[in-house]
């Protein structure tokens, strides 16, 4: 399904149009393009100081700085390079302003909660009038089209 129009925030009267699955599985799939590589390069420079090993503790700092520039690109711009792309934001659900930075670690950890029951935190979007998955709504979250573009 796609985008819904929904009602405003903070009973404000104008239309949001929020994100459905399609746009923003699309935009997970833009992200990995980048990530992916990013990970890699990181991995290997891992390997390189660990003389030719990736230790666990080596391994936790990749998923740490894999998150951090997540958590960045999130708390300054409202969405990964994947999302601005398609013109999509993650705004507070309440208030349709930039999520403080304890919501998008609770989001980033929801992404967890989402995946674990074979992704049905991610589908949940599909069937959610306001299309949020379970860690936008851990998190009180939604994800929208920007109005600007």
């Amino acid at each position: 399904m796609g985008e819904r129009i929904g009602m405003s925030f903070g009973g404000q009267q104008d239309a949001v149009r929020y994100a459905g699955f399609w746009p923003r599985l699309l935009a997970q799939i833009l992200d990995l393009l980048w990530l992916l590589p990013l990970s890699a390069l990181l991995s290997v420079i891992g390997a390189l100081v660990n003389g030719g090993e990736i230790s666990d503790l080596g391994e936790l700092m990749l998923n740490l700085i894999g998150a951090l520039i997540v958590l960045l690109f999130w708390a300054e711009r409202q969405g990964t390079p994947g999302k601005l792309v398609l013109g999509l934001k993650i705004v507070d659900a309440e208030t349709g302003g930039t999520p403080t930075i304890g919501r998008l670690v609770l989001r980033y950890v929801g992404y967890l909660v989402s995946a674990l029951p074979l992704g049905l935190g991610y589908l949940w979007i599909i069937w959610d009038a306001r299309r949020q998955g379970w860690h936008d709504k851990m998190a009180g979250t939604v994800v929208i089209r920007d109005p600007r573009r």
